[in-house]
C-alpha cells in the first residue's frame, strides 16, 4: 500500500474562475439590459460561483493506492480515510491526470484534474499513473 501525499490546490484557480463567471455576468447585464433575462442570467451566475466556492471546502490530502489483490483506492478527505472508491474514469496525458472516482456506499462522487505539481514526490504521478493504466485493466 503506497500513499501519495497531494498538496492543497493553488487558490489563484479558483480566484480566476471566479473573475471570468464576474466578467461573464456583466456581459450577460450589458446585452440583455432592455429585458428580463439579464435577471435570471445574474441569478444562474450567482448560482455557478456559489457551488464553485461551497464544492472547494473539502481539501483532499493523500491518495492511497490498493495492494495487488484490492481495486479500491483509499482518499484522505479533511484528514479522515475514507475507503471504496472505484475509478469510473481515468485519462493520464503527459503530465496530467483527471480522476473521476465514486465510493460504493455513499455514492459520493470526485472529479480532479491532477498536476505534477500537487504531489509532494516527483515520482507520485507516476505511480497513480501506472496504477490506472496497468492494474485497472486487469
Amino acid at each position: 500500500m503506497q500513499k501519495l501525499a497531494i498538496n492543497k490546490s493553488r487558490k489563484y484557480r479558483t480566484i480566476l474562475y471566479g473573475c471570468l463567471i464576474f466578467l461573464t455576468s456583466c456581459i450577460v447585464i450589458i446585452y440583455f439590459n432592455d429585458s428580463n433575462i439579464k435577471y435570471l442570467g445574474f441569478l444562474l451566475i450567482l448560482a455557478s460561483i456559489y457551488f464553485e466556492f461551497k464544492n472547494n471546502r473539502q481539501f483532499m490530502s493523500a491518495i492511497v493506492l490498493p495492494e495487488a489483490d484490492d481495486n479500491c483506492l483509499k482518499i484522505v478527505i479533511d484528514g479522515e480515510l475514507s475507503d471504496f472508491w472505484l475509478v469510473k474514469k481515468h485519462i493520464v496525458i503527459n503530465g496530467w491526470i483527471y480522476l473521476y472516482v465514486i465510493q460504493q456506499g455513499s455514492n459520493k462522487k470526485l472529479k480532479l484534474w491532477l498536476h505534477k505539481s500537487n504531489f509532494d514526490k516527483q515520482n507520485a504521478i507516476r505511480d497513480l499513473a501506472r496504477y490506472l493504466l496497468f492494474a485497472q485493466n486487469n
